[in-house]
């Protein structure tokens, strides 16, 4: 009998792997012998296939709900799939592209930028979009920039001492010259300069809406607004899509419902996980030191290796989006473990590196006035 070489049994093994996680992922149905060596085309006996099935569930891979039904992977399973998906997986050409036209379509959109990004990441995924930037309220401000992006928006930009930076655009009824944007930036900066963050709100309605003209009130007004509100939620998530969650489950999965619901209803416990996430993601983010290196990276997270037993069922594909080579939130997917990985961290990846260029370009823009 023909022994295989240690090297090449063992990669006939991931590859079966691989193709029972992705049939899985494709079709929702436990995958058979049968059906591997039907269509896996990986010229090999079905005793061989059976064989080596065996194996992986005796390691731990995959497993069987019925005794005689075929394996469906396991979170063990499935992270080797991931594994293997983010060191070979490139995204197209083609899938790059219509991320993009979809994202600058949609940012076209400027007011609510957080919210449209978590959107943009559940139409193009079909699975739940979140979105979540560093909390900052025991910070004080280093610089309070408004950029007039038109006549009739301005973005605001607050950077703290600690490299975090803080984003929000406005859509105002009233058209207000980019001079004007310009010199109330200026104003706001030279008083808001090492204040708190959490003071901001009060010291700009009492120092400058309650004395403005009617020229920067509703600008001024807008950002009290903006302000008071990142006071009393100070790390609100954006999430879109959860609806698709629902749409995806199938029959005998109410107690997932119930579940994800009940999570998500009390968002504390969630924030809390993507909190700790995003400081994971800035952990990183500092130890990637290369000139010119992506500073964010996409991490996933499936099922049991979540740290809330709600989610045991679902997995979360994750990056953080950098400015200055700093870590500033964080964007991702909440979705059934059987999802689509490579084109989900795709998604993630793409959607974070274009949020990074965009914060940049608007950065950009004042000084280049």
């Amino acid at each position: 009998m023909r022994v295989l070489k240690p090297e090449i049994a063992q990669d006939r093994k991931e590859k079966i792997l691989n193709w029972v996680v992705y049939n899985y992922v494709s079709t929702g149905k436990p995958v058979s012998s049968d059906i591997i060596a039907a269509k896996g085309g990986f010229n090999v006996s079905s005793a061989t296939i059976r064989s080596i099935l065996k194996e992986l569930e005796e390691t731990g891979y995959l497993f069987q709900t019925h005794t005689s039904g075929g394996r469906i992977p396991s979170d063990k399973g499935y992270r080797v799939y991931v594994d293997n998906i983010t060191r070979l997986q490139k995204l197209a050409a083609a899938e790059k592209e219509r991320v993009e036209d979809e994202y600058e379509r949609r940012i076209e959109q400027l007011d609510g930028f957080l919210k449209h990004t978590s959107k943009v990441i559940s139409d193009m995924s079909h699975c739940a979009g979140f979105v979540i930037s560093a909390d900052i309220q025991e910070d004080s401000v280093k610089r309070l920039d408004l950029i007039s992006l038109g006549p009739k928006s301005v973005l605001s930009v607050l950077f703290v001492h600690s490299g975090i930076m803080k984003h929000a655009a406005f859509s105002l009824d009233k058209t207000l010259e980019k001079g004007t944007v310009r010199s109330l930036s200026m104003k706001l900066n030279k008083r808001l300069k090492d204040a708190l963050v959490a003071d901001a709100a009060e010291i700009v309605w009492k120092e400058f809406l309650q004395k403005a003209d009617g020229q920067e009130r509703e600008l001024l007004k807008k950002l009290v607004d903006y302000l008071a509100n990142m006071a009393r939620n100070p790390d609100q998530v954006y999430l879109e899509g959860l609806s698709r969650i629902y749409e995806n489950m199938e029959s005998g999965d109410i107690e997932d419902m119930r579940n994800i619901s009940k999570v998500l209803e009390e968002k504390e416990k969630f924030s809390h996980m993507l909190r700790e996430r995003l400081k994971d993601c800035a952990g990183k983010s500092k130890a990637l030191t290369a000139p010119g290196a992506k500073k964010h990276i996409v991490n996933v997270t499936i099922g049991s290796e979540n740290n809330i037993k709600e989610f045991k069922n679902f997995s979360l594909v994750s990056s953080s989006y950098c400015m200055n080579d700093k870590a500033v939130g964080l964007v991702g997917i909440l979705g059934y473990k059987r999802m689509e990985y490579p084109k989900m961290i795709s998604i993630v990846d793409s959607v974070s590196s274009m949020v990074e260029q965009i914060l940049s370009d608007w950065e950009k823009i004042d000084l280049e006035d």
